[in-house]
């Protein structure tokens, strides 16, 4: 079975690589403003400790009108991991069997490797989706990953274990 390399900690969902280097409301993060953050995105994924799903690739050539965003995917392909494993396609069937909307939707279908990547090698997934509007039909993520016991977090933490002081995300414990 291919596991996590030793450095390998998350795989990211294409949601928080647009976050950067998208435009209109899907650049949530722009580059320009939040660089500090976007380097520690960078550094992770350089070092290997970031790794993103082969589904993920496709996802971001909806993107590639943006030179910003064909320029980071074709100079990353090694940030990208197809499935390599039986682990990985026992997870992705079991989530699947559970949540059908993954099997029945291309759009979908990223999301399913993010979390089968993760499951399979021990990996954190990190994402922007929240729990909210959590459904059978639209599953989200985070739900999904606690219940197949699948570590994840949103971008904010992930700044947090990787990035912490340097980029001002420590917490800040109220005076008593």
């Amino acid at each position: 079975m291919p596991e996590a390399t030793l450095f390998e900690k998350y795989s990211v969902d294409t949601n928080v690589i647009v976050s950067f280097l998208g435009d209109g409301p899907d650049e949530l993060y722009p580059i320009d403003a939040f660089a500090p953050q976007w380097n520690v995105l960078a550094a992770a994924f350089k070092d290997g400790r970031a790794v993103a799903a082969k589904r993920v690739s496709t996802e971001l050539k909806k993107w590639e009108r943006l030179d910003r965003v064909k320029e980071w995917r074709h100079g990353h392909r090694f940030v990208f991991r197809d499935i390599e494993s039986d682990e990985q396609l026992v997870a992705a069937k079991a989530i699947v069997n559970r949540y059908p909307a993954y099997g029945l939707d291309m759009n979908q279908l990223g999301d399913l490797e993010v979390m089968a990547l993760a499951k399979a090698r021990g990996l954190s997934v990190v994402t922007l989706e929240s729990t909210k509007q959590h459904s059978q039909a639209r599953p989200k993520i985070p739900n999904v990953c606690e219940e197949f016991g699948i570590s994840c977090m949103g971008l904010k933490d992930f700044l947090r274990e990787e990035g912490g002081a340097e980029i001002g995300l420590t917490r800040i414990t109220p005076a008593t």
